[in-house]
């Protein structure tokens, strides 16, 4: 063993902390799992730095299974911009892992995927965190099955911030939407809306915002941006 990796297992968790706190993400990670349990304890206690990951299947993480859990385990948010060219198994791989710790820790609270056609092999993986959610961002993705929607969102039985294309956010059951504070609908150019007002008058709890390129129409009441991990 590397006689600099020896004096670093002699110092106590107050000096690993104090040296590691000026870590990057990047850099704690490639070392996890590869010099000795101590180190990777230390490593760990560092990760609640990075609450919020985001990355683009143009460029996706290259870390391990073990690496990837735990990141995963400290996770509050998790947003993945995937694109319509991605093979839907080079997402899943990393997506799992994630959702492995995620689920281990229950910590995670959202969750965006951009940019993908949601199949039942997305809406299988997402099921193991669903039930943790509080805020479910699927606007920009194309849903294979509607049914398979509705088995994902009646599994989310914390969410409170739900966004989905406009053909997506039709005929929702009352039972999803009684349970959301916001629910924001991504109205795709030269397709038809359903009727927003007559949802609005159904459920006067409902703060509901449709987006149209640059247009965005608000029924029922405001919530706080800050209510929310997603903004846009």
């Amino acid at each position: 063993m590397d006689s600099s990796i020896t004096s670093l297992l002699t110092l106590n968790d107050d000096c690993l902390d104090n040296i590691f706190q000026y870590f990057s993400l990047h850099e704690l990670l490639v070392m996890f799992g590869n010099i000795h349990s101590l180190i990777d304890d230390a490593i760990e206690r560092q990760l609640h730095r990075f609450r919020h990951f985001e990355f683009s299947m143009r460029s996706p993480p290259q870390y391990n299974g073990d690496q990837l859990q735990a990141l995963g385990r400290h996770l509050q948010s998790l947003n993945v911009n995937v694109g319509y060219s991605i093979r839907a198994n080079d997402v899943l791989i990393l997506l799992h892992q994630l959702f492995v710790g995620a689920r281990e820790s229950e910590r995670l609270r959202a969750l965006k995927i951009q940019h993908a056609y949601i199949t039942s092999d997305y809406v299988k993986e997402m099921l193991t965190v669903v039930p943790l959610l509080r805020e479910l961002n699927l606007s920009r993705c194309d849903i294979e099955d509607h049914n398979q929607l509705m088995l994902l969102l009646h599994s989310a039985k914390k969410l409170e911030t739900l966004a989905l294309y406009n053909k997506d956010a039709a005929n929702l059951d009352k039972t999803i939407l009684s349970r959301l504070r916001y629910f924001k609908i991504n109205w795709l150019v030269g397709t038809t809306l359903f009727n927003v007002g007559e949802v609005s008058e159904l459920h006067p709890h409902l703060s509901i915002a449709v987006y149209q390129s640059s247009n965005v129409d608000v029924y029922g009441p405001p919530v706080e941006r800050k209510s929310r991990y997603f903004q846009k």
